[in-house]
């Protein structure tokens, strides 16, 4: 039996759909429809409930009747990262009521469920999610809507600081070794595409290391500066809004980290606008409402912003070492390369 990547596009969304419909199935859900969203690692489908089996008030951030369900890809998260982000998820409802995807428990009472078919023998990780009934900002962003970004994440820290992870459950790291030498998604990990680096990148990027390796060490994991953080939470990606009020999405590259470098990557890509500096004052205007910083939290930064360029730019370069003709290439180095080598140079000249 042909593997699902020797498959034609019609035919893999066939059998993608065979097992959405065995993992709704699971979670009780019979009388829906349901459509492809997306193939990008995680395979997407957005679910309708044909009789919703329960309303909403107009104060609900959620879609009545209309859900996330998601088949992992285990080169994304394994079994036990998906089981904490769902567990995370479900503590941060029932602690705070802040709006992020609400984790729907199976028949069986469990987060997630593991179903195959007979075309897709192997079992597929599934998680299914209440609809947020929010939009995403692509114009007229205003400093406001980084106050309220910067509102939700603060009280995502507090939360944080605060939860336990059940015994026994991991998650990715944005640590020192996790940053810069462990595997970031791709083949190769991020400690094998360092020779890879041009002369002037391994310059820049070996600097960062040095300057994020004493501030780490620093400030240590304590749970006041290091804990569960959503790690990719930008006003560019994966966050909504409704009635001014910002609700966060797609959890699936949380991980272990500093809040600091949460927080620095809500800027990521816009720190070249003209209103980056009143967008800054508004997201810690937001998040020091519910959380107070450091005095040495403005100095690290971007610091912590320029580790993740260099995170990402590892990343690309180990890309590049097993998939040298793939097409996204030319915009992976922009972005990453380029735009991020900016940045790192920008804060070495200035920092």
């Amino acid at each position: 039996m042909k593997s699902l990547d020797e498959l034609t596009p019609r035919s893999k969304i066939q059998r993608l759909r065979r097992l959405a419909g065995k993992a709704l199935n699971a979670f009780g859900f019979k009388d829906v429809r349901f459509e492809l969203i997306t193939i990008a690692g995680n395979v997407l489908f957005r679910v309708y409930e044909l009789t919703p089996c329960r309303t909403e008030d107009e104060n609900s951030p959620f879609k009545p009747g209309q859900y996330l369900l998601r088949i992992h890809d285990r080169r994304e998260q394994d079994t036990n990262a998906i089981q904490l982000e769902m567990e995370w998820l479900s503590a941060i409802r029932q602690d705070t009521g802040l709006a992020v995807p609400e984790p729907i428990r199976s028949l069986d009472g469990n987060l997630r469920v593991r179903v195959s078919t007979p075309e897709i023998q192997e079992k597929r990780d599934c998680t299914l999610l209440r609809w947020l009934n929010g939009r995403r900002l692509t114009k007229n962003i205003k400093p406001r809507h980084f106050q309220a970004q910067g509102r939700v994440m603060a009280q995502l820290h507090n939360h944080a600081a605060r939860w336990s992870p059940p015994k026994g459950l991991s998650k990715r790291r944005f640590d020192y070794d996790g940053l810069f030498y462990d595997n970031a998604g791709a083949e190769l990990s991020n400690r094998e595409a360092w020779p890879y680096l041009t002369d002037r990148h391994r310059k820049a990027y070996e600097e960062i290391a040095r300057k994020v390796k004493l501030v780490m060490d620093d400030r240590g994991k304590k749970p006041d500066v290091y804990g569960l953080i959503h790690g990719d939470c930008g006003i560019d990606a994966n966050v909504l809004f409704r009635k001014g009020e910002a609700q966060i999405i797609d959890f699936d590259g949380s991980g272990f980290g500093y809040y600091l470098y949460d927080l620095a990557l809500a800027l990521e890509h816009c720190w070249e606008e003209p209103e980056y500096p009143a967008y800054l004052d508004a997201l810690l205007k937001g998040y020091t409402e519910f959380r107070s910083l450091p005095d040495d939290y403005l100095r690290h930064m971007d610091l912590f912003r320029a580790a993740f360029y260099v995170h990402m730019g590892l990343w690309t370069v180990a890309v590049d070492q097993t998939h040298p003709d793939s097409p996204n290439k030319p915009s992976r180095h922009k972005k990453w390369l380029e735009y991020g080598l900016r940045f790192i140079e920008h804060h070495l000249e200035n920092g």
